[in-house]
């Protein structure tokens, strides 16, 4: 599929992008809203994820969905007992997160929020808890953003932003880059992100330099007239189909620049929009490489990823499943017919647990893991590392 590099907009490049997957790929997930337990499920704990079903956050939510779901299903498959499963489907505002939280708050067999997606919606989900003064365990949501790392209903299981920052600020400092561009695709991203980014820069005392796409600019024009003064090493901040469009704009400009993303973005996705060929693009994640990784844990992912949904495997989907298995060891540890009160105690235990080789062990900034790797898309179309 072939996306010009002018005049297209995030939600034209949605409809090009379900047509060259099927429809599947971005429709809403079909999930029931706080559904009753079936009688199969009787006794099982019941947890509830809340997914951001917007355009941009569409693909990262279902992913992460597809890991959490596989893990249950696939202890079902083996006999174990697994939670039970609720999603609710949002357009990520703190409105439809209030909303959604004064349904649970009024079924008190509700015991667990597990993996919110995302980022927007677990922060709104969050502040909005502490409003309604509701005590209930925020588990494995999909964040990033440290801010409210020591909210002790959050268990954050990945590595937070400024690790990954972090980890590539190592890498850069072997080249000796000393400058860094944060480029936002809009000025909702800026607003959103910037304050905590200038206090992450703050801490690691890194220079930086915002680039921000106006609104209403195409993010491809707006790479294509990059000023020639933009730092050598960019950092995008935003998901795939942005990063896939600047791309654009920056083979099409022909200027050497080497763009860094986090973990919010999808390589599957991103690889299907067509991205500038000529740019050199540095993914970070925080889990191990779902295709390559020997990691018992990580096979276990794929060999049921195969067998029970037969989809690719990607970073945020085995995020998911990670997040599904340590909730439910700790859901099992409350044991059955457990109260909210008694599921956040025990998750408040934060022991640390080993999945199959993947260590998870809480630290004092509140996160259970601080792993973090990257893999280049070099210029050839071919991954590195």
């Amino acid at each position: 599929m072939k996306l010009s590099t002018s005049a297209i907009g995030r939600r034209q490049v949605l409809r090009g992008l379900a047509g060259a997957c099927g429809t599947a790929a971005l429709s809403t997930i079909a999930f029931p809203a706080l559904a009753q337990p079936r009688a199969a499920d009787a006794g099982a704990l019941r947890v509830t994820q809340l997914l951001d079903m917007s355009p941009d956050q569409q693909q990262l939510s279902r992913d992460y969905a597809t890991g959490i779901r596989l893990a249950f299903a696939e202890m079902k498959k083996a006999g174990l007992p697994a939670p039970q499963l609720s999603t609710v489907e949002t357009d990520g505002s703190a409105a439809a997160a209030r909303s959604a939280l004064q349904a649970i708050q009024a079924d008190t067999g509700q015991v667990a929020l597990l993996g919110t997606a995302g980022e927007g919606l677990a922060l709104a989900s969050l502040a909005e808890s502490a409003q309604m003064k509701l005590d209930i365990a925020h588990v494995a949501p999909w964040l990033a953003d440290p801010r409210m790392d020591d909210d002790p209903r959050l268990f954050a299981l990945f590595a937070s932003r400024e690790e990954q920052i972090r980890y590539v600020l190592k890498t850069l400092s072997v080249v000796g880059v000393h400058e860094l561009g944060l480029v936002y695709p809009s000025p909702q991203h800026a607003d959103a992100m910037q304050a905590g980014m200038a206090a992450i820069a703050a801490r690691l005392q890194l220079k930086t330099r915002n680039l921000v796409v106006p609104k209403g600019r195409d993010i491809a024009a707006f790479a294509a007239q990059l000023p020639a003064s933009a730092p050598m090493f960019l950092m995008f901040m935003g998901g795939a189909i942005e990063l896939a469009l600047f791309t654009q704009g920056l083979g099409q400009r022909g200027t050497q620049r080497y763009l860094m993303c986090l973990s919010d973005v999808d390589t599957n996705t991103f690889l299907q929009l067509n991205p500038g060929k000529s740019v050199p693009v540095i993914f970070t994640d925080v889990v191990p490489n779902p295709h390559t990784s020997k990691l018992p844990v990580v096979r276990s992912y794929r060999t049921a990823l195969q067998r029970l949904f037969d989809e690719a495997p990607t970073p945020v989907s085995l995020a998911g499943y990670l997040a599904g298995r340590y909730a439910a060891t700790v859901l099992a540890s409350a044991g059955a017919g457990a109260s909210r009160a008694k599921v956040l105690a025990e998750f408040q235990r934060r022991r640390p647990l080993e999945l199959d080789g993947w260590q998870l062990a809480f630290d004092a900034h509140g996160r259970a893991s601080s792993f973090v790797s990257q893999t280049l898309l070099n210029t050839r179309g071919n991954f590195v590392g």
